[in-house]
């Protein structure tokens, strides 16, 4: 299945989520059967463009996330584009991830850094270059100024977007920043 057959059963939402996706991954060349963390599952719109790249994707967000944005059916979605075999969930908290030093050959955090507690932002960041391959790349998509003006009509209260080099601490890599259709990309390689 196509990204235009898959935003016919996922909305129109799903095709920005892809053309950002795929500028992301163009920098990354990454193996197909690649195990990458998508960070905040929401409608799991991120987490089935990865697994449509051949990515094996383990997805997850905190049990306790109550938000709007939370706790979608993103297994009916991933079935109803066929990835459903490719997509694993598991819930956690971002700032203390359960997962083994060096497990992922990418972390992505769709549209997820504006929405953690600012106190905790450096830790998730610690923690993402913690769980990534040497060599590999911790990716944050934050929303444009445009995309924030459309959400703040429905969403008033949603927060403007984080600038995840301020989370970064000392830590050593290597930082891209690419323009996406909706998002700021911002791709972080571990040195």
């Amino acid at each position: 299945m196509n990204v235009q057959e898959a935003a016919a059963h996922l909305g129109p939402m799903f095709e920005h989520v892809a053309a950002d996706g795929q500028l992301a991954l163009e920098q990354l060349h990454l193996p197909a059967g690649a195990a990458v963390l998508d960070v905040g599952t929401g409608a799991g719109n991120f987490a089935i463009f990865l697994a449509m790249q051949g990515l094996d994707v383990l997805t997850g967000e905190p049990e306790t996330d109550t938000t709007q944005y939370a706790r979608k059916d993103w297994a009916a979605n991933a079935a109803a584009v066929g990835v459903a075999e490719r997509i694993r969930f598991q819930p956690f908290n971002a700032s203390r991830m359960p997962f083994e030093d060096g497990r992922f050959a990418a972390v992505f955090f769709f549209g997820v850094l504006h929405h953690v507690d600012e106190h905790e932002r450096r830790d998730v960041f610690s923690e993402a270059l913690r769980v990534v391959k040497p060599g590999g790349s911790v990716v944050f998509f934050e929303p444009t100024r445009e995309t924030l003006e459309q959400l703040w009509v429905r969403d008033p209260g949603h927060p403007r977007a984080a600038e995840p080099s301020d989370c970064k601490g000392d830590a050593k890599v290597e930082e891209t920043t690419l323009k996406g259709r909706r998002m700021t990309i911002y791709r972080y390689r571990a040195l």
